[in-house]
């Protein structure tokens, strides 16, 4: 192979490199203090939120943003998401920028630790269509099932992939679907939040 055809070969390659990493596929990442020689955030499933869906909880680490996104979501929406995943304040994956041929995985990664034995874990994506779309809908994930008894650890990584229908493309700007994370149990217990992530394909 001629010297010069083979840079051009290499250029040409680390052009379609770079154009997959901006233009077709990335994600934005959160990153609690488990990852940075901290502890994951802890929040308690009570009594009362039993057979409950709910918000989790999760405090982002100063250095655990990672915005990996595509182009067009970077330009149609600065931050990617919204809320401080303080309780009542969960955080909301925003979808704007992503069209009908576009697909998604939402990622999580948690510990369980439940009081009581024989109990289950429940998770799931929380969809909010854009406007004028109609309710709300939800994609569960495979139940964790904690058989090894109370007071153990268990831990749960959840991959939810979806594609971006004609309800939660964009519609306009400002007008896009949304994303949470949500959990439920039958027992009580204390949930330990790692991270969340959206992995996204144009």
């Amino acid at each position: 192979m001629p010297i010069q055809t083979g840079i051009l070969q290499t250029f040409a390659s680390s052009e379609l490199t770079n154009d997959i990493k901006t233009n077709i596929q990335g994600y934005i990442g959160l990153l609690s203090d488990y990852y940075f020689d901290g502890a994951a955030t802890q929040s308690s499933i009570l009594i009362d939120q039993v057979d409950v869906w709910q918000d989790v909880v999760m405090t982002i680490h100063p250095d655990g943003t990672s915005d990996q996104r595509v182009t067009d979501m970077k330009d149609a929406q600065a931050q990617g998401y919204e809320g401080t995943g303080a309780v009542g304040d969960p955080i909301v994956f925003l979808l704007e920028g992503l069209v009908e041929q576009s697909a998604a995985n939402l990622r999580a990664s948690l510990t369980f630790v439940p009081d009581e034995d024989g109990g289950r874990l429940d998770s799931r994506a929380y969809f909010e269509r854009h406007v004028g779309a109609g309710d709300d809908f939800t994609i569960e994930a495979s139940g964790l099932a904690m058989e090894g008894g109370a007071d153990e650890s268990y831990a749960n990584n959840v991959n939810i992939q979806f594609f971006i229908g004609d309800t939660i493309d964009t519609n306009a700007p400002g007008d896009a679907g949304k994303i949470k994370f949500q959990i439920k149990s039958d027992v009580t217990g204390t949930v330990f939040m790692n991270e969340m992530a959206l992995f996204i394909q144009l």
